[in-house]
């Protein structure tokens, strides 16, 4: 072999051994764990925690407080940073895609027939924007003064009938945490107080999840809703 065809196979080697460097790296800093909001016409905007963490070669996946239960069972990082996560909620298949780039990971998501999009950003990477917002936080808790109780509550879809079901609502350190009584396949993973009079219950409903956006007055709460093709109205009064 000639020393100038020696020379090439030398680029060769040393242009793949950067190349390859330089993927591991890409795959390697998607590790962390991210803020994340998920967007859809359905459900609106829900926010969670997604720590993802690569061991002994293997990627895994964990969702931390989100309104919708949600069981990673598959993570697959490729070298370009493109990432996929396949998880159940409450017997609904979710698949989410998304693109690792400069801290930030974004792409779509499917449940059933209901699909979004996602974004996230690494915790470490948003310190300095999180300060400002610790005030609000502090507000929302205000909100939230006088929402613990125990509630008759019904759910009606149009053209489907009523779902009648009780419905507490009490506080767990710094959270509200909700329990259904009596609602068969419905339940109440979450409720969400904002300033002023919003209120949202998220829920699912035979392990798909949907969300009731309302108002609350005094003792009362209810509102309209929409998903999967449904529609109807809910309501909750104190007992």
């Amino acid at each position: 072999m000639s020393k100038r065809a020696l020379k090439l196979v030398g680029l060769s080697l040393a242009c793949a051994a950067v190349l390859a460097v330089a993927a591991l790296a890409q795959n390697s800093a998607v590790e962390g764990t991210y803020n994340v909001s998920a967007t859809s016409a359905e459900l609106g905007t829900i926010n969670f925690v997604l720590v993802i963490k690569r061991d002994a070669g293997k990627w895994t996946a964990e969702v931390k407080d989100s309104p919708t239960p949600l069981t990673v069972t598959n993570v697959t990082v490729d070298d370009a940073g493109k990432i996929t996560i396949t998880a159940d909620a409450g017997g609904t298949a979710v698949t989410i895609l998304g693109k690792y780039d400069s801290g930030a990971v974004a792409g779509d998501w499917s449940a059933g027939d209901i699909k979004g999009t996602w974004k996230g950003a690494k915790k470490d990477a948003v310190v300095a924007e999180a300060k400002p917002a610790d005030k609000p936080a502090a507000s929302s808790a205000g909100a939230a003064a006088g929402i613990e109780g125990i509630y008759d509550a019904k759910v009606i879809a149009e053209g489907q009938g009523e779902l009648p079901f009780t419905l507490i609502i009490k506080r767990d350190g710094d959270k509200l945490v909700t329990l259904v009584e009596n609602g068969g396949d419905l339940n109440i993973v979450s409720v969400e107080v904002k300033e002023g009079d919003a209120v949202t219950l998220s829920a699912t409903f035979q392990g798909n999840p949907f969300q009731l956006p309302g108002k609350r007055t005094g003792a009362e709460m209810g509102g309209k809703w929409e998903a999967g093709g449904f529609s109807g109205t809910w309501s909750a009064k104190k007992k």
